[in-house]
């Protein structure tokens, strides 16, 4: 089935049911929402909707060292905070991660899908800018470290992928819909002997 074909078959609730085994009926329910809005062309109004959830996230993450919003499903989730390719100020995000010795495993999911006939996904303005910066920062719980970004190709992308894919099902329904390959990140804190891995 072509791709915009299968696109199109998520235009409809009925039809946006993505798999998501061993989780909550909250996390299927919010994941079936998230398939459905990122199929449609991103609205003025769905990305200042979307802007103010990022912040309610960051906040309470960061009330609560990581109790609220620090796990999704099974996968675990942490704030990155890149520099701004442009503007050279700190930009936070919140995304998930596996844990790999040692090191910190994420993606760099586009904000929608490829829609038939409209915009493109495109990499996530954190991943551009940690590809001119790699330095970054992490909050995980109530530990903040500096780590260093590396984009992973090969089949080393391929393990992670799959080692991710394996936690968090979810992150394939955006591969499927995307023109390119989804970027796979490894963070190693600064304080990781190399020699340890």
């Amino acid at each position: 089935m072509p791709t915009a074909q299968k696109q199109k078959t998520l235009s409809t609730w009925s039809t946006t049911k993505p798999e998501m085994e061993d989780t909550s009926a909250f996390v299927r329910a919010f994941t079936r929402l998230n398939v459905y809005l990122y199929s449609k062309p991103p609205s003025k109004t769905f990305k200042r909707i979307n802007k103010s959830f990022l912040h309610l996230n960051i906040f309470l993450f960061r009330m609560s060292h990581g109790k609220i919003l620090g796990r999704f499903g099974r996968l675990d989730g942490m704030l990155l905070t890149t520099t701004g390719r442009k503007t050279g100020k700190a930009r936070t995000n919140p995304v998930g991660y596996v844990y790999d010795q040692g090191r910190f495993v994420v993606c760099a999911a586009p904000g929608h899908f490829d829609v038939p006939g409209g915009p493109q996904a495109t990499h996530p303005a954190w991943y551009l800018n940690l590809r001119s910066n790699p330095r970054v920062t992490v909050d995980i719980g109530a530990e903040q470290f500096e780590a260093t970004a590396e984009v992973l190709s090969g089949a080393e992308r391929d393990r992670m992928w799959t080692h991710f894919t394996g936690v968090f099902p979810f992150i394939a329904e955006f591969q499927k819909r995307a023109s390119h390959l989804i970027p796979v990140v490894v963070l190693t804190p600064s304080d990781l002997n190399p020699r340890e891995l």
